[in-house]
């Protein structure tokens, strides 16, 4: 059995950062401690996943930023989970019933901003979220382009092009998100592929969806309990 937890990041433990990190250097390749580390002191939350000895076994980070007068960006950073837990986890449930409370405490609109090397991470837009963008059904409205380049110019500079983060730095490890012909098959896949080529080299597609009860599908608010 695994359970998730929010933990704030000031409280996380010498120890759940190393476990933290060793999980990542499983999973990508080209992962530095340093950067690491500096990206994770940077966030607010963690959603840590772990077994019934209380030993991590994946966990998602986020940031919260006072964007605009009215609006607020949540923003995800590093995620990953052990293998022998995929599709068998309540990540989530805790991610999303965080984000809402993020939301509901703020007086304007909060948006996810997600940062998505790999398809598995693209599809939760889809499986959660009534609008989101980019998406190959639906050409991107101005007020989202216009706060996604100006969050991601202002964050990233010139590493931003083209709605895609080249960060390089790391990058999932071979087989870990490959994409066979069958899964070119969704279409939301094969888009992630269009607007992404290079996610195997760690670029990551920017991409951005309301945080409210009414933006949540039918999955989304089943996931929430509501």
């Amino acid at each position: 059995m695994i359970q998730g937890k929010v933990v704030p990041v000031a409280n996380l433990s010498d120890k759940q950062m190393n476990d933290m990190f060793a999980i990542m250097q499983k999973y990508y390749d080209n992962i530095e401690w340093n950067n690491f580390y500096n990206d994770l002191t940077r966030k607010l939350d963690t959603v840590i996943l772990c077994d019934e000895s209380d030993t991590i076994k994946g966990f998602t980070t986020l940031a919260l930023f006072e964007y605009r007068e009215n609006i607020r960006i949540l923003f995800s950073g590093d995620t990953v989970v052990e293998r022998e837990y995929w599709g068998a986890n309540n990540l989530p449930h805790i991610w999303a019933k965080n984000a809402i409370e993020h939301s509901e405490n703020f007086m304007g609109t909060t948006y996810w901003l997600l940062l998505s090397k790999g398809y598995k991470t693209y599809r939760y837009l889809h499986a959660f979220f009534n609008e989101f963008y980019p998406r190959f059904d639906a050409e991107t409205p101005k007020f989202a382009i216009d706060i996604i380049d100006g969050f991601c110019r202002q964050n990233w500079g010139e590493k931003y092009q083209n709605g895609v983060i080249k960060m390089g730095k790391d990058y999932l490890k071979d087989g870990v998100a490959a994409i066979d012909e069958k899964q070119m098959k969704d279409k939301n896949t094969a888009f992630f592929v269009e607007k992404n080529p290079n996610y195997q080299k760690g670029d990551e597609l920017v991409c951005l969806a309301e945080i409210s009860l009414p933006n949540l599908n039918k999955l989304g608010r089943k996931i929430l309990g509501r």
